[in-house]
Order: C-alpha cells, then sequence, then structure tokens
C-alpha cells in the first residue's frame, strides 16, 4: 500500500506555487482595475474639455485655439479635478511627464486617418498623465502612461435668418402676398412691441419663429409655427468675420475686368463682361439685358452695384465685400451667385460693412440661385419678389421687409461644404 505521507512535501509544494500565482494574479488585477479607474478619469475629462472648446469655436472666428477655447478647456478640466495641467496646442511634441492636455482645433492626433483631420469645425483633447502601479512594479514596470482622447463640435444650426435691430418696431416686415419658407428657424431680435409684423395674405413657414419682443399679424396672415415671444436674444452668428483687405484700386477698365479706379458701366442689349476678383472703387452698373459672369474670388465693392431689368449675373465661388454702398437688383433680373466653399469666406456670398446702413434690394426671376450667406450688420434687406432655388440660404440683418408674390425659400443643405455650415448651433456634440 501506498504511503500517502510521501506527497505531503509535493502537496505544499503545489500549494504554494498556486498561492503565489494567485496574489500575482489579484496583484495584476488590482494595478489593471486601478489603470482602468484612471482611464475612465481621463476620458471623462477630455470629453468635458472637447465639449467646453467647442462651444467658443464661434467665438474664435478664424483663430484656431483662441484664448477663450483654451479657457474654456482648463475650466471644464478643473470642475473634472484636473488642475494646472501642462497644456499644449495643435499636437506639439508633449514631455510624458506629469498631468497633460492637447487641444487641438482641428483634430491632428490621429492624422489624416481622421475624418475631421484639420477640420476647424471640431475641437480635440487628449489628456494624458503616468499612472504609478502597486504591484507590476516588482516587475520592473513602475508607471503606465494613460491617454484618453476626445473629438466635439457644434450642432447644425437651429436658425438660418436673424434679425439683428435690437430696439426698432417692425424689424421684420412681410407685406401683400409675399411668401417666405425657411427651413430652419427665424430669429427676431428686437424687443419692440411690434417686432414682427404681417400684414395682409403673407405666408411665413419655418422650424420656428422666436421673437425677443412683440408681434403683430394683421389681415390674414399664415405665420407657421406660432411666434414664441419674449424669446431670448441670439447673439449675431457672423460677428467676428474679418474684413477683406483691399491692396488698392484695380485699372482695367474694359472687360474682362479685375477691380477699377471707376464705375463700372456695362450697357447695351445682350452685351456679355467677365469679372475678376479686385477692388471696384467706384461700383458697378449694368444696364438693360447684359450678362455678367464673376469668377471665383471676393469681389471689393466700393460704392454702389446697381443690376437693371433683364440682366443676368452669374457666380462660382464668389464672395462680394461691400465697403460702402449696397447691392440694388432691380426688375425681372436672374441671380445664380454661389458663395466659396472653403476659405474665409466659405459660405459667404454677400458682406457689407456694418457701418454702413444703405439697403441692399434682392429682386429676381422665379429661377434666381443665392446660395449662401447675405451679412448686412448694419443694414436692411428688402426682398422684392423673385424666387430662391439655392441649397441653403443664411440671412443675418440688421432689419427685413419682404414684398412681392413669389416665395423666398431658405434651404439647409449644406452639404458642398466640406467643413460645414459657415455657422453652428448653440449645442456641443462628442463626435468621437
Amino acid at each position: 500500500m501506498k504511503d500517502f505521507r510521501e506527497d505531503e512535501g509535493q502537496v505544499l509544494v503545489l500549494t504554494a506555487l498556486s498561492i503565489t500565482v494567485l496574489l500575482l494574479m489579484l496583484a495584476l488585477a488590482i494595478d489593471a482595475g486601478q489603470l482602468y479607474y484612471t482611464q475612465r478619469q481621463l476620458q471623462t475629462a477630455a470629453d468635458a474639455a472637447a465639449l467646453a472648446g467647442a462651444l467658443e469655436t464661434s467665438q474664435c472666428g478664424a483663430t484656431s485655439n483662441c484664448t477663450a477655447m483654451q479657457a474654456a478647456a482648463k475650466a471644464a478640466l478643473a470642475e473634472n479635478g484636473i488642475n494646472s495641467p501642462t497644456f499644449y496646442t495643435q499636437c506639439a511634441a508633449t514631455t510624458g511627464t506629469g498631468t497633460e492636455i492637447t487641444l487641438n482645433n482641428g483634430p491632428c492626433a490621429l492624422g489624416s486617418s481622421d475624418p475631421n483631420y484639420k477640420n476647424t469645425s471640431y475641437v480635440e483633447a487628449v489628456v494624458s498623465r503616468p499612472q504609478a502601479t502597486f504591484f507590476a512594479g516588482l516587475m520592473g514596470f513602475k508607471s503606465v502612461h494613460v491617454a484618453a482622447r476626445s473629438e466635439a463640435a457644434l450642432g447644425p444650426p437651429q436658425f438660418c435668418l436673424y434679425v439683428l435691430n435690437s430696439n426698432v418696431p417692425q424689424a421684420m416686415l412681410m407685406n401683400g402676398n409675399s411668401s417666405l419658407v425657411a427651413h430652419c428657424g427665424v430669429q427676431v431680435n428686437s424687443n419692440a412691441g411690434t417686432a414682427l409684423l404681417a400684414n395682409g395674405h403673407v405666408t411665413l413657414t419655418a422650424s420656428a419663429v422666436d421673437v425677443h419682443g412683440g408681434d403683430l399679424l394683421n389681415g390674414n396672415p399664415s405665420v407657421s409655427p406660432t411666434p414664441q415671444v419674449n424669446a431670448p436674444v441670439r447673439p449675431d452668428p457672423f460677428a467676428n468675420t474679418p474684413v477683406p483687405s483691399s491692396s488698392g484700386c484695380g485699372s482695367t477698365t474694359t472687360s474682362p475686368y479685375s477691380g477699377a479706379p471707376t464705375q463700372v458701366t456695362v450697357s447695351g442689349g445682350k452685351h456679355a463682361a467677365v469679372f475678376n476678383p479686385g477692388t471696384y472703387c467706384g461700383g458697378i452698373q449694368l444696364n438693360g439685358n447684359v450678362s455678367a459672369n464673376f469668377n471665383p474670388g471676393t469681389y471689393i465693392i466700393q460704392g454702389p452695384m446697381i443690376v437693371n431689368g433683364g440682366d443676368t449675373i452669374t457666380g462660382n465661388a464668389v464672395t462680394f465685400y461691400f465697403s460702402s454702398g449696397s447691392l440694388t437688383m432691380n426688375g425681372n433680373t436672374h441671380a445664380d451667385l454661389v458663395a466659396p466653399t472653403t476659405g474665409t469666406y466659405a459660405g459667404i456670398l454677400i458682406f457689407q460693412n456694418a457701418a454702413d446702413s444703405t439697403t441692399v434690394i434682392l429682386n429676381g426671376d422665379t429661377t434666381s440661385v443665392w446660395q449662401g450667406a447675405v451679412y448686412l450688420p448694419g443694414a436692411q434687406l428688402t426682398l422684392n419678389g423673385g424666387a430662391n432655388l439655392a441649397a441653403y440660404t443664411i440671412l443675418d440683418v440688421n432689419t427685413l421687409i419682404v414684398n412681392g408674390n413669389d416665395t423666398f425659400t431658405l434651404g439647409k443643405d449644406y452639404s458642398s461644404l466640406p467643413g460645414g455650415p459657415p455657422i453652428q448651433g448653440t449645442s456641443a456634440y462628442l463626435m468621437e
């Protein structure tokens, strides 16, 4: 018969080894749990920093990682228990020591594999720090570098029609049989009791109609939805748009034009003219059945731009900046104008000096296209008939009058803009 006492030594050895393995596994589990906990803390902080930064993108204008964005990200980290981290921007080299944050506007941590790479509509936050280990240090791993990354951006704009004047009665006025259809919200900032006035058989259809003051609906207007009066004021979404710089008046006096020192006047039936970007110091006037094509670029107009009956103006990737004077479209004109899709003035079609209160008048036929933003911070926009077939249009004006019988439509299809809409919503969302 076998004497089991002979195996007692082996059992003790196996038991000791098993306990050792179990203790090592427990030690690694403790370290892994600590690392996971740290990673979740950093992820929460990175999410908060990215969201806070994204909320400030509208304040930065063309400046990436502006002061307001950095301050918001730091405040978000502090609220999550991370104080005084070493701060970097735009994928600058880090040391890997201590708690660090890299704020990127646009994202760059993943390089070109990120679909939002270098897109300044997005804010990326990378938060990292070395985490000391308890038991892994016995095997030479005294600390492990832990990092978390997050991306955020503002959501799509809720509004695409802003009437900015803060106190004038009838800041937005619709008359006669006019019709305005906005596939977005309408915002009227005036505090007057009749900030919005609709007379007669007008039609106003939008996703929202918010009026800071009050409204007056006379006759039998159709306004949908019912205006929300006493609504909060919303800031000018283009307030930080930089003014184009001019290198001086152009000198060309015949087509193709590239700016001119005096007014460019084109007359005559079915005459064609070609315009190139430049500074037009005397303005532009087209007289009767003129076909004018504007090549891509920024046009600085110092004086009136008048387009008379029967004229056709076309231009792709164009921005018209009126430093003085304004645009007047008279009679049965046709416009096919599209704003740039990239660059400083992406999505901006017409931009007038804030100090210039000259009214802009737009007339057109039933197939006209005004694709882009019409930004008149100090002036009135008058729509006197004509339709709009543009994929998207934004009106950001001091006051607005809508007349005529055609339906002017404000679309919201921004798919042609790689960087997204030229204005954002007011809520930030995590993207990754």
